[in-house]
């Protein structure tokens, strides 16, 4: 369970240590270990306005105040300019999070602890209080709030808000109808504005950093020893005592969901996997129709990139087959000349720029088919799909094409997952023919012969069999005496740079390497590039290399793909590792231990999408899909066979005959 000790519980130390929880349906709750917000993107209640989508920032947070005896004890703590107040971090003597974070407040003797639970595929948030020890104690609960879509910048003057108020609670009509309502005492109608309240890490991002939020008044309760008080803010006007029974309901729904995990792989369950478990269905999002999956908190919505490299992680190694097979006839149904959305914006606006989001994409298919042998779905729902996806890539689109040599020419620079840009120049120009992108390509073309071969279908053999052969015997051109022993990064123009994306010429299935290249590719990527929380983007020996992310928007874009660390990489390099080191698993599992450790830091109980190579403190988003799914889908795959023999005999027999071939 991860806790923090009160050295922790003090603001320089806070804003590093965030939570969130997710309702399963595009809304989620979030902040930090003492409750102050250091993000726009924190708030108790983020909510969808539009299915999935337009996620909007409705309730930011309470203001606490208890009185013990003749004693005030502020709860909460906020920043504003040069100071910190109320400075309630003071009086904070514990947090935990398990399924939900755990405050606890020492008060003059008496012991305060508050929690914040989210609703599951609701949008709505219960925050409880109960009174541990001590005789008894009076709450002072004021809600502050500018609603805003979760993009937009705060800002230091919003217009009033319109209010509704009766004895037990208030309501909201615009831009949703919100309700925050207590379950025992009044409500006081007082309303009062909170000026220029900071949020530090916005600011050491370089972004707008001050708002000014709004309170109509506050919710005032007397507890006694063991009693509750119990406040929920809703988009469906929610009681206490319902959403008290919405949770009852839904508490044994995790349990369920680890033991559908251990069962199905025949696994024990432990504090690790339930964290990661927990994490992986935090990114899930289903309301009514729609099913999709959030790249990463705060900023991500659905990506499609994203939602292909995670789903075999997030969904396949859970038993989640079902709705893994909706989201891949789904996301098929979004092709586009062989192209695949990018992302879907917050308006639900899909963007084709990414060149590999359709290769993933098959290989998610690639996966569902290993793991399912449901080859009926394939060939009735995905296969026609498919094909189309083959023939607007042979032909060309926009952004890739096939040329004579059977290799993908990328058109557009920055349009592979190293995308960033500064001033729309791609800060890693990846223009020409990009490793992985050919090692998806053929990867998949063998995949395609495969289905081809089961179904019949003569002139989708035909095709493959002539692509296959044309793109392994082209492969060898990415071998060059000017990449460290390894592969050019980009061919033509050629770029020898060492970077990540040549592991998956060897993680795929179907590699065109020979077994000495595939291990000694291996050996120069794990020299050069891992660390046990993911692999630098960029060798600490390259000019270009950054250690550090921060500064401004262009400051961190620099450093995006030019040294931090991924741990998405993680998931190709291991099984990279067990392809060319059979019998390693057991190495592999005691390599995944650090997890545990640094899933207590950070966004507590999840993975975020980098790591910051200077201090190997995470950056960038707080919590990734890929990041999660990837340190899954390996931690399953060799926990199941990691008690098999070691496989070393075989391994050089291997090695002896890629040796003679050679």
């Amino acid at each position: 369970m991860p806790s923090l000790s009160a050295f922790e519980l003090v603001p320089s130390e806070a804003i590093r240590h965030e939570w969130l929880l997710s309702n399963g349906a595009g809304g989620y709750s979030s902040s930090t270990a003492i409750g102050m917000n250091s993000r726009k993107y924190h708030g108790l209640l983020i909510a969808p306005l539009k299915g999935c989508f337009s996620r909007h920032v409705l309730l930011q947070k309470f203001e606490e105040t208890a009185k013990v005896g003749n004693s005030e004890f502020p709860l909460s703590t906020n920043a504003y300019p040069g100071t910190v107040f109320p400075q309630g971090f003071r009086h904070q003597v514990a947090f935990s999070f398990t399924t939900h974070p755990v405050f606890t407040y020492s008060l003059n003797g008496a012991k305060l602890e508050k929690s914040v639970r989210m609703l599951h595929n609701h949008d709505a948030v219960l925050v409880s209080y109960r009174l541990s020890s001590g005789r008894e104690a009076e709450l002072e609960i004021r809600p502050l709030l500018f609603p805003r879509p979760i993009h937009q910048d705060p800002k230091d003057t919003p217009a009033d808000i319109a209010f509704e108020h009766d004895r037990f609670g208030f309501s909201i009509a615009k831009p949703a109808k919100m309700r925050v309502c207590a379950s025992f005492g009044k409500f006081v109608t007082m309303p009062q504005k909170y000026n220029s309240m900071v949020y530090e890490t916005e600011k050491q991002r370089g972004y707008p950093a001050t708002e000014t939020l709004a309170s109509p008044g506050f919710f005032s309760a007397t507890l006694s020893r063991n009693d509750e008080l119990h406040i929920v803010a809703s988009l469906e006007e929610l009681t206490p005592s319902q959403a008290l029974e919405i949770i009852d309901r839904q508490s044994f729904r995790f349990s369920h969901e680890a033991g559908e995990y251990s069962r199905l792989n025949g696994l024990e369950r432990t504090d690790f996997s339930d964290m990661l478990l927990s994490a992986a269905d935090s990114f899930i999002r289903i309301r009514g129709n729609h099913k999709g999956m959030t790249a990463g908190f705060h900023w991500f919505s659905e990506w499609g990139r994203d939602t292909m490299i995670s789903l075999p992680g997030l969904l396949l190694s859970t038993g989640r087959f079902g709705l893994a097979r909706e989201l891949l006839i789904e996301h098929s149904r979004l092709l586009r000349d062989g192209l695949l959305p990018n992302f879907i914006d917050e308006n639900g606006t899909p963007h084709f720029n990414s060149t590999d989001a359709s290769l993933w994409l098959i290989n998610a298919i690639r996966h569902y088919a290993e793991a399912t042998q449901d080859y009926y779905t394939i060939q009735k729902q995905l296969w026609h799909q498919m094909k189309e996806w083959l023939n607007g890539t042979m032909e060309g689109n926009a952004l890739v094409r096939a040329d004579p040599d059977g290799l993908l020419r990328v058109l557009e620079p920055a349009s592979t997952w190293m995308d960033a840009k500064i001033d729309g120049k791609a800060v890693t120009p990846r223009k020409g023919k990009p490793i992985e992108i050919n090692a998806l390509w053929h990867s998949n073309l063998h995949f395609m012969l495969e289905l081809s071969e089961k179904f019949e279908d003569r002139r989708a053999s035909e095709t493959c069999t002539r692509l296959i052969e044309n793109c392994s015997s082209s492969f060898q051109k990415f071998l060059s005496a000017d990449s460290e022993g390894g592969l050019l990064d980009v061919l033509e123009p050629n770029d020898a740079t060492l970077r990540p994306n040549q592991l998956f010429a060897i993680s795929l299935p179907h590699s065109p390497l020979n077994t000495l290249q595939q291990r000694h590719i291996f050996n120069t990527i794990r020299s050069k590039l891992y660390t046990q929380l993911g692999l630098r983007t960029l060798a600490a020996d390259d000019p270009r290399f950054h250690s550090e992310y921060k500064g401004s928007q262009k400051e961190r874009d620099s450093a995006y793909h030019q040294g931090m660390i991924w741990p998405w990489l993680l998931g190709a390099f291991y099984d990279a590792q067990l392809r060319t080191h059979p019998g390693s698993e057991s190495q592999v599992l005691a390599s995944l231990r650090p997890f545990a450790e640094a899933m207590k830091n950070g966004c507590m109980g999840t993975i975020p999408e980098m790591y910051e190579p200077k201090t190997m403190q995470p950056a960038g988003a707080v919590s990734q899909a890929w990041s999660v799914a990837e340190v899954l889908r390996i931690y399953t795959k060799v926990k199941k066979s990691a008690s098999a023999p070691p496989q070393k005999e075989e391994w050089k027999r291997q090695v002896a005959s890629s040796a003679r071939g050679a």
